[in-house]
């Protein structure tokens, strides 16, 4: 069953729901029919004989009624009287007189207004109802009746009928079924043979869907997907692109350099100064292929449950300051750190705090300041970097976070896109704007159970 097609599924699931009220239908019509009949017999009938006249006038004498006739079965009605006489006095030709005596036992016998019987002898079987009146002050009987036989005659014929109509109904009801079917799956198929275009990276072709139930909205998903897919590859091109210049420059600097100094060519004019520029330029390369090693690092880690553990974040910021603060030591700064322990990764929120710092560092003109403590409404911590640089230009704030996008003294264009990774991989945000006629970037940490802030912290931002 797991190997049919969805086609096949849905088809037989309907095709099942159509036998099943076939098949229910056939067992429950025969006593519903029955049914019928008994309300029928039970109901009081409206034509009904004359009621019995008064001591010493004449019985009006006419044939035995029948109040209900359709093809084949007949429902009939009598009188019966206390003393035994019926109306009409045809009905003694027609019932026989055991069935009048049984009649008239039941009756008198009866305790209820209306009550159903059954006669049976060599002729068959005859359902009766009696109901007991009273009129003039003497007591009647109201009997209808029919056979048995005729009923069951009736049934047949109708149950047949019927199961020839339902089957054809059914054989319909199965390629009607068949077609709903295909008309549900076809979408699918198509989204099938789409997902497999994408997987083997055709995914240039939109897929367009205007149907408004779940089979569009997953159209509208699939849609979405390859739209990231797109942007995704196109993104990967085009880092490809920038670390093939990145990489380009430096090694071909280092191998001119290296090149003129095995022809006794010294381009610095001395051995000293060129290797200092082989040197520079190896570092400079080692420290890009760290970064582009962290950036595919933190892919993998996005993927794997975290591990975090308590960080003193405070001492964290203070001590990476101390390390790098040595680039520019001409730089004044200013640090108002707070008391503050998050839960977290010490190598990511290391290298999160060493990429702003080297950032803000690069562009400031004599002063840096770092915060830590709470903000206003104390429901979050905020990390703070200012410096006194030039302000950042309004169209380039959205490409601050793309990779290879530099600055006017940036160098490889990736230590804010290593910071908007770790930010989201934490559920954090960051912030980059003009303040103070500086520059500003704010990390903005929810108070989690595990984040603890000293309760003499009084300021805030």
């Amino acid at each position: 069953m797991k190997k049919l097609s969805l086609t096949v599924k849905i088809w037989l699931a309907l095709s099942l729901v159509s036998l099943m009220l076939y098949l229910i239908t056939i067992l429950v019509m025969p006593s519903l029919i029955r049914s019928f009949f008994t309300d029928a017999l039970m109901e009081p009938h409206k034509a009904l004989p004359p009621p019995p006249p008064p001591p010493g006038q004449n019985i009006i004498k006419d044939k035995l009624p029948s109040y209900f006739s359709f093809r084949g079965i007949n429902i009939r009605s009598l009188i019966i009287l206390d003393d035994g006489t019926t109306i009409p006095t045809q009905a003694k030709q027609i019932v026989t007189i055991p069935l009048i005596h049984e009649i008239r036992q039941k009756a008198e016998s009866q305790q209820k207004t209306r009550q159903i019987y059954e006669y049976i002898d060599d002729q068959g079987s005859i359902r009766y109802v009696v109901q007991k009146n009273m009129i003039y002050g003497r007591p009647f009987y109201q009997i209808s009746f029919f056979r048995k036989s005729e009923e069951d005659t009736f049934i047949t014929n109708l149950l047949l009928n019927f199961m020839v109509f339902a089957g054809i109904s059914l054989i319909i009801s199965w390629f009607c079924s068949l077609f709903i079917a295909r008309y549900l799956t076809r979408p699918l198929i198509q989204m099938k043979q789409h997902v497999q275009r994408i997987a083997n990276r055709n995914w240039h072709e939109p897929l367009a869907f205007k149907q408004g139930d779940e089979i569009g909205q997953l159209a509208g998903s699939i849609e979405t997907m390859r739209r990231q897919l797109v942007r995704q590859d196109e993104a990967q091109q085009s880092i490809l692109q920038n670390i093939s210049h990145e990489l380009k420059t430096p090694v071909m600097v280092i191998r001119s350099y290296a090149q003129a100094m095995r022809d006794g060519v010294y381009p610095k004019g001395d051995p000293a100064g060129s290797i200092q520029v082989i040197d520079e330029e190896g570092a400079r390369l080692e420290k890009l292929i760290k970064q582009l090693l962290y950036l595919t690092r933190l892919d993998y880690l996005v993927t794997r449950e975290p591990v975090h553990r308590q960080i003193q974040l405070d001492r964290l910021v203070e001590k990476t300051v101390q390390l790098l603060y040595l680039q520019r030591p001409e730089i004044s700064r200013r640090l108002d750190l707070k008391p503050v322990a998050i839960a977290g990764n010490e190598e990511t929120l290391r290298v999160m705090i060493e990429n702003l710092l080297e950032n803000h560092l690069r562009y400031a003109v004599s002063h840096i300041e770092v915060t830590l403590g709470l903000n206003s409404d104390q429901s979050e911590i905020w990390l703070c970097f200012w410096n006194d640089g030039s302000k950042i230009e309004p169209h380039i704030y959205e490409q601050l976070f793309q990779p290879f996008h530099k600055g006017r003294e940036g160098k490889f264009g990736l230590g804010l896109t290593i910071v908007q990774r770790i930010v989201k991989m934490y559920g954090w945000q960051i912030d980059l704007s003009n303040e103070k006629d500086g520059v500003s970037s704010k990390v903005k940490i929810p108070l989690g159970p595990s984040d603890s802030v000293p309760d003499n912290t009084s300021d805030k931002f």
